[in-house]
């Protein structure tokens, strides 16, 4: 066995936030492939191509990257509280202020340059229909096009049978940075009702999230706050994050496997209603233990610029580059037979995300201060 070399806590740690978002932002590119697929109608006793190609994009999509969002909340609740000795008005003025630059400036400017880059591929066709582009952001009104201007998931009920929809800005993925500036907003409540309740607090929120009982108001969603105030307890009740999440390790593992089975298995079911939810809070302590082991073993290692151009590539992927590399591929290929489709499937994202690092090493090189704006000093 390779010797492990003697790290820090506090630097493991540091390397296993900053190593995970370049996967996690790459299995994020594969959820907005959202490929249409219906498990139920799979015969597993004679599988055909077109059966493998619905296993494995349901099960990478719909539930293996279900636990990339998640596991940005855990980090950002961490890191906002990480070292914080007090809490006062001052201390949350200051992290507000910061986070001008870091979320709300970059989350306003890549919504303003999706709209402009739809608007100019509308101009580009010449058949008018750019003017019923605007008309419709007109109709919306400011407030959805920023907030809520996208609504999925009308199917989706919690466990009173109540419907729980999803909603999005115009850049779509963004969705996580507004309920990320909700909850930093909140941040106040937040922190005394993580210190004041401690852990009973962090179960409490897992119920909810569990059950989805909760507030349907888009940019409040439990996700946020469930996984935003694990990562928050950590730092407030000064706990090492990898330390404490080893501790159950193999059991968390285990259900992590086992629950990816199932859930994917029961896409698109009620059922899987009450698995996926378990295997997320699983599959995220999971993914964070196998990053810190792997790391501490020194079989991986941070790659700085895969780390920093994480952001980047998580505002600007759909934003005509996922979908005109869609459309390239099918007139190159004209794709026909299952064998084309998994091809595509996996051939369109790792396009997309090479396209997007290369625009961002481009504008570093090039205008390295607009770059900075966007991408919140990051």
């Amino acid at each position: 066995m390779k010797q492990i070399k003697t790290k820090t806590e506090e630097e493991l740690l540091s390397k296993t936030i900053d190593w995970l978002r370049f996967p996690l932002i790459i299995l994020v590119v594969f959820i907005h492939m959202n490929p249409v697929v219906n498990m139920q109608a799979i015969h597993y006793s004679s599988l055909s191509g077109s059966d493998i190609y619905c296993i494995i994009s349901a099960c990478v999509s719909h539930v293996f990257a279900g636990i990339a969002v998640p596991c940005f909340f855990v980090f950002s609740g961490f890191l906002f509280f990480y070292k914080l000795k007090e809490w006062n008005k001052n201390i949350y003025l200051k992290k507000i202020k910061s986070r001008v630059h870091t979320l709300i400036i970059p989350y306003l400017l890549w919504n303003l340059i999706a709209i402009l880059a739809y608007a100019t591929m509308k101009i580009i066709k010449l058949d008018g229909s750019v003017w019923l582009f605007f008309n419709d952001l007109m109709d919306k009104g400011v407030l959805k096009v920023f907030w809520n201007y996208y609504e999925w998931g009308s199917s989706n009920t919690n466990i009173l049978g109540q419907i729980i929809p999803y909603y999005g800005p115009f850049d779509i993925p963004l969705w996580f940075l507004r309920d990320l500036i909700v909850s930093v907003t909140l941040s106040p409540l937040i922190y005394y009702f993580v210190k004041k309740t401690k852990l009973y607090g962090i179960v409490l929120l897992g119920i909810l999230y569990y059950t989805r009982i909760w507030f349907i108001t888009p940019g409040f969603s439990i996700t946020a706050f469930f996984f935003f105030s694990m990562g928050a307890y950590f730092s407030i009740h000064g706990k090492n994050m990898i330390i404490e999440l080893r501790k159950y390790r193999i059991c968390w593992l285990l259900v992590a496997l086992i629950t990816i089975i199932i859930s994917t298995y029961f896409d698109g079911s009620k059922t899987n209603d009450y698995i996926f939810p378990v295997y997320v809070l699983s599959g995220v302590i999971t993914i964070i233990n196998a990053a810190s082991f792997l790391l501490e073993r020194e079989y991986i290692r941070v790659v700085d610029t895969l780390s920093k151009a994480s952001f980047f590539i998580y505002a600007i992927h759909t934003i005509l580059i996922l979908d005109f590399t869609r459309v390239l591929f099918d007139h190159i290929l004209k794709p026909q037979g299952s064998v084309i489709l998994i091809i595509k499937y996996f051939t369109v994202p790792v396009i997309s995300i090479f396209v997007s690092l290369c625009l961002y090493c481009l504008m570093k090189k090039i205008i390295p201060n607009i770059l900075r704006i966007l991408t919140g000093n990051r």
